[in-house]
């Protein structure tokens, strides 16, 4: 079976706000990056045909299991793979079979890039939040993304970019960059970075402090894969 599964384009995915979090300088909010079932309905059709691949649920050991099937023409038989799922908090049972049937695509391949998704942080203007019944912060905030790369061969996203409701951009990563290492005269891969849009909404992920330096933004970002102040930065070298 030499089906190739297509990379997911920035239609096909969507955000929601998994945490908050509160801190002297703000309220961040960490977004989690997923697909839904359509997508993955989408994608059968489009790879195998609508009446090449099929669905079925069973209860194993009282969890709920997704097994999806596609026909291998080659072959002439049908290639499984299977999964289980997570209840929902608002329709438990709908929940679980739809999050099993997005797991075993994920065996499939389908999405299976989202598991390098960058960490996003985004510093959360004073208009997006308010205090919920018990007493924390809450947000109706919403984010989509604009755009995104992945690099089948560094197994990574090179370009990611969320924008708000208003189309402002609250977070990118940059684009991997060739650099010439003057020593040996060899080219090698820069990795990207994720940045805040502004320096003064960077938030060290060690100690929650701003970070408004934009060299050291960038300089944790290139060493350490994220947004790390100063002080943290000398702890973490001794």
């Amino acid at each position: 079976m030499n089906k190739e599964i297509p990379l997911l384009t920035a239609s096909d995915v969507d955000l929601r706000v998994a945490q908050l979090i509160q801190t002297k300088n703000g309220t961040y909010a960490n977004l989690l990056v997923y697909k839904n079932a359509r997508v993955d309905m989408k994608i059968l059709d489009e790879v195998f045909g609508p009446m090449n691949w099929s669905r079925s649920h069973s209860v194993i050991d009282g969890r709920l299991f997704c097994t999806v099937s596609v026909w291998d023409e080659a072959k002439a038989q049908w290639v499984s793979k299977q999964d289980v799922g997570v209840p929902s908090n608002a329709e438990a049972t709908k929940g679980e079979a739809s999050d099993a049937f997005k797991r075993a695509c994920f065996n499939l391949g389908i999405g299976r890039e989202l598991y390098s998704a960058p960490d996003i942080r985004i510093k959360l203007n004073d208009d997006e939040v308010f205090v919920g019944s018990n007493g924390k912060p809450r947000t109706y905030a919403k984010f989509y993304v604009d755009e995104m790369q992945y690099d089948k061969e560094q197994n990574r996203f090179t370009r990611f970019t969320v924008l708000d409701k208003d189309g402002r951009e609250r977070y990118r990563v940059k684009e991997v960059k060739q650099v010439i290492n003057e020593e040996n005269h060899k080219n090698y891969s820069k990795p990207p970075f994720a940045e805040a849009v502004n320096a003064e909404e960077a938030v060290c992920q060690s100690c929650n402090a701003a970070i408004k330096s934009p060299k050291v933004i960038e300089y944790a970002m290139n060493k350490y894969g994220k947004p790390i102040c100063y002080e943290c930065q000398k702890r973490m070298a001794r």
